[in-house]
Formats: structure tokens, sequence, C-alpha cells
């Protein structure tokens, strides 16, 4: 059983409140503090990309272990995406470009996609069959 004092992090002291963690060692930064928190009745969210580990091996059998304890493993990407909660409000589209540029690269590709996809709808299809009708 893993023992810390995850109360004195805590903002809310209801139960079912949620942890996010990460930390500088996953088997140990990470998994303690995630392992506890689910014994204390919080629900833990383990992002495993902004943590680290020395293998590969490490990481994998730490994600086994905090979600056979009720954790939730996931990513950066994924997190800041459920706190955003939607993307149709009026920050959505610097909040996109934001995790493209700091988080997830190829992200800008869909970005552009989709942007090009609302113009199309919008104004009809954009080729250089058009100019010639």
């Amino acid at each position: 059983m893993v023992k810390t004092d995850v109360d004195d992090f805590c903002l809310s002291k209801k139960r079912g409140a949620v942890f996010i963690i990460a930390g500088t060692l996953t088997s140990v930064c990470m998994a303690f503090p995630a392992i506890s928190a689910i014994q204390a009745g919080y629900k833990a969210y383990c992002v495993v990309d902004a943590s680290g580990n020395w293998s590969k091996m490490a990481t994998d059998i730490t994600i086994a272990r905090v979600t056979q304890a009720g954790a939730i493993p996931t990513d950066t990407f994924a997190i800041v995406a459920e706190l955003m909660r939607t993307w149709n409000r009026a920050e959505g589209s610097k909040f996109a470009e934001i995790l493209a540029e700091h988080v997830c690269p190829e992200y800008k590709c869909l970005i552009e996609s989709y942007g090009k996809a609302q113009q199309i709808a919008k104004d009809g299809p954009e080729t250089d069959l058009d100019k010639y009708q």
C-alpha cells in the first residue's frame, strides 16, 4: 500500500474530486500520489507523456499498476482538450493553436484542414476549374 498525504495537495476535500498527476519519475512521482489519491476516494488521471522514467518497461509496468488501482492513464493533449470541454467557444481557435504549437505540432494540419473545409462550406468550392465557369 502506498501512503502519501493527498489531502494536503487537494484543493477540494470533497471525495470524488479529480487529481491530474504527472511526475519526474512515472513509477514513483506519478504512481504513488495517484494510488494514494484513489485509496483516499479521489479520481486520478495520470499524464504519462508529461512524466519520465528510466526505461519503457518501467513506464509500462507503472501504467499497468496505476490502471489496476483505478487511475486513468492519459496524455497531455487529452487532458487539455477535456479541460476545454468544447471547441465551440470564442477562445477555441486560439486554444487549438496553443496546443498545436506546444503539445502536438501535427495538430496544425488538422486545424488548417478544418478551417479550409469550413471556408468551402461557407463560400463554395475554390478550384482552378471554378475560374472558367
